[in-house]
């Protein structure tokens, strides 16, 4: 128990929780932003595992293993909380489409995203309606996504890319 309390054990735990982070960062930057910066984050994530890697050949199981678990679980969660602070608002188009059939009420959900200033179209079809909502915010985003869920409608969401 005394192995899970030194200095040794907090730099193990410490570089552990970074490397998790840096992998799950890269993981999102990979697929999300530009090469460059794929490249540089998977660099830094490989650097950092290096020395993860050296000081769990030198340490016990006793104290690699709860401190590898912990900092895994830690290290997703603070990984998407700073991805979700630093990542900038786009537009995105959310695409419901709402049969007849299933006595939604289109008049109260376009009212309800008027209220919040939303902007939004409806299209009607043979059938029922589709209504696209245009979504400029992460906040925006969560008020239309409980609209969406509590009326339990089907949906598509595209982000609109400002480049040709």
């Amino acid at each position: 128990m005394l192995q899970l309390l030194t200095i040794n054990a907090a730099i193990f735990f410490g570089v552990t929780l970074v490397c998790v982070i840096l992998y799950t960062v890269k993981s999102i930057v990979i697929v999300k932003y530009s090469t460059f910066s794929g490249a540089l984050i998977t660099a830094l994530a490989f650097g950092v595992n290096t020395i993860a890697v050296k000081l769990t050949a030198d340490a016990s199981l006793i104290m690699s293993i709860p401190y590898t678990v912990i900092a895994n679980f830690l290290g997703v969660y603070i990984a998407k909380f700073i991805l979700h602070k630093v990542t900038k608002d786009r537009l995105w188009r959310i695409s419901c489409s709402i049969p007849t059939k299933k006595g939604i009420d289109t008049a109260s959900i376009t009212t309800k995203l008027a209220e919040y200033n939303i902007e939004h179209n409806i299209i009607p079809y043979n059938g029922g309606n589709i209504i696209d909502i245009f979504s400029k915010t992460q906040g925006e985003s969560e008020l239309i996504k409980e609209i969406i869920t509590t009326n339990n409608i089907k949906y598509t969401v595209y982000e609109i890319d400002k480049t040709l």
